[in-house]
This record gives C-alpha cells, structure tokens and sequence, in this order.
C-alpha cells in the first residue's frame, strides 16, 4: 500500500529540485561564457566566402559552425578534391623524391592542419549545445520543483 506524499516531503523535494536547478543554470551559462570568452579571445572572423556571417566574430555556436564548414571547403578546394584517402594512395604510386609527392605531402598537411581546426570548431559547437541543455534542465527542475513546493502549502 502506498501513501501519498506529505506537505514536508514535497516542499523538500521541492527545494532540492529548485537548489539543483539553480546550480545546472549556472554552471550552463558560466560553461557558454567561458567557450565564447575562448572563442572570442582567437580573433577568428568569418571570412568573406562563408554562406552567412561574413565578417562576424567567432564567438557562439551559429559562427563557429559556418567557420567549421568554410574551413572544410578551402581545405576540399586546396586539396583539389581529394581525400586523405585519396591523397595516401597517389603518395604510394610516386617516386617519394618527386615533386609531385611533394605536393602531395602539402596537400596532406592541409588537410590535416584543416581537420584539427574544424574538430576544434565543432567541439566548441558541442560544448554550447551542452550548457544550454544543462540550462534548460535546470530551468526545468527550477519550474517544477517550484511547482511542487506551490502545492505543497
């Protein structure tokens, strides 16, 4: 047989709810200030071949992605297409003293320097959407431990 809660027991799951909510809220936006104040602190603008944003200051999600996407395609066109992949097997059919592995070589380390940057990027786009989740969580423990406190009078 189970019985219902009592007026304490809410009120404290309540406060608890509410005193949890609180902590995810801050922890969310000192977590989204501290990747924008990093962001920010690179000095990274939005180039002018980007889709949108051209200009603006890498310092939240939206910009940090197009930089993502832009790095992407430079590094596709200075590739001339080619994947790491693709890249690895031509290196294999030429002579290594070649001028041709050369370029290949610069290519690969395009290509490499690129993807560090863009998984850098994509990270900070990760870790947004993380602190706004913990806000949002937390804005919803505060809302219904309130709530629950409320009905507990």
């Amino acid at each position: 047989m189970t019985s219902s809660p009592t007026a304490p027991d809410l009120r404290s799951v309540g406060g608890l709810a509410v005193a949890a909510g609180g902590l995810f809220v801050t922890v969310g936006a000192c977590a989204w200030i501290a990747v924008a104040k990093q962001l920010r602190a690179e000095k990274i603008d939005v180039p002018g071949n980007a889709p949108m944003l051209k200009g603006k200051r890498v310092q939240g999600p939206v910009t940090a992605y197009v930089e993502a996407l832009v790095i992407k395609g430079n590094a596709e066109r200075g590739a001339g297409g080619r994947t790491f992949a693709d890249i690895s097997a031509a290196l294999r059919g030429v002579d290594g003293a070649s001028d041709e592995a050369a370029e290949l070589r610069k290519q690969s380390a395009a290509l490499s320097t690129a993807a560090s940057l863009r998984t850098s990027l994509m990270t900070a786009v990760l870790a947004f959407g993380v602190s706004a989740f913990a806000g949002g969580i937390g804005t919803l423990l505060i809302a219904t431990g309130t709530q629950l406190r409320r009905s507990a009078r």
